[in-house]
């Protein structure tokens, strides 16, 4: 890392507790076309790519406009709150030399708005949304994109996501990948994915990721 270092999160069951408002929304958007769904269906079809999610339950494309409003709107009215360790664990990193930033497939305005609602806007240096890469993880684009944003290498930052997708993404960008367990993921499927380190949580990662002064990183 010679020194200097970036750690980028996914936000959606790494950083913030969403996988309730998540599954209400898809719900939603299931019944609102007749789709059979429920949360092994939910696990099943699971994207961070939601058109992925679309096109494997049989959605048709001109509905995906329509679909899209019924979810955000669904999920605007349920509250997701940050896990218990993301605020102190944030702050530790930071404090710890760290360039934090954000690489998310969430809708931008919604994502901000979480930002802001938790004041974490000033504490990532970057945040990549849906709308900021023509390419979906687990295609590299939107970290590749961040790297740009930042002026730093892969080579020397992390990504830290809790879906098979965010470790391939990462993988495929060059980053030192990290995979931490939720609702959204197994510990099993996360392995099947060969992240570069497995956690809990991302409570842990002060654990692993010292301060940059003391040379003690984990990669």
């Amino acid at each position: 890392m010679g020194g200097h270092g970036a750690i980028l999160f996914d936000w959606d069951g790494t950083l913030i507790d969403s996988y309730p408002a998540g599954f209400l929304a898809s719900m939603a958007v299931a019944e609102r076309f007749g789709i059979p769904f429920d949360r092994q269906r939910f696990l099943e079809t699971y994207s961070p790519n939601w058109y992925h999610t679309y096109r494997v339950v049989g959605l048709p494309e001109t509905e995906w406009d329509t679909a899209d409003r019924i979810w955000l709107a669904c999920y605007a009215q349920q509250v997701s709150e940050l896990y218990p360790f993301a605020r102190d664990t944030l702050s530790v990193l930071r404090g710890s030399g760290y360039q934090l930033g954000i690489v998310t497939s969430g809708n931008r305005t919604r994502v901000q708005a979480e930002l802001a609602r938790f004041g974490l806007t000033e504490t990532f240096a970057v945040v990549i949304c849906h709308e900021d890469a023509d390419e979906k993880k687990p295609h590299p684009q939107p970290l590749l994109n961040a790297l740009r944003s930042l002026g730093r290498k892969a080579a020397e930052t992390a990504y830290v996501g809790d879906r098979p997708e965010d470790v391939e993404m990462g993988a495929r960008a060059g980053a030192f990948t990290v995979a931490v367990e939720s609702q959204y993921s197994t510990r099993s499927v996360l392995e099947q994915a060969s992240p570069n380190l497995l956690l809990p949580d991302a409570g842990h990662l002060p654990g692993h990721f010292g301060p940059l002064s003391e040379a003690a990183l984990s990669f």
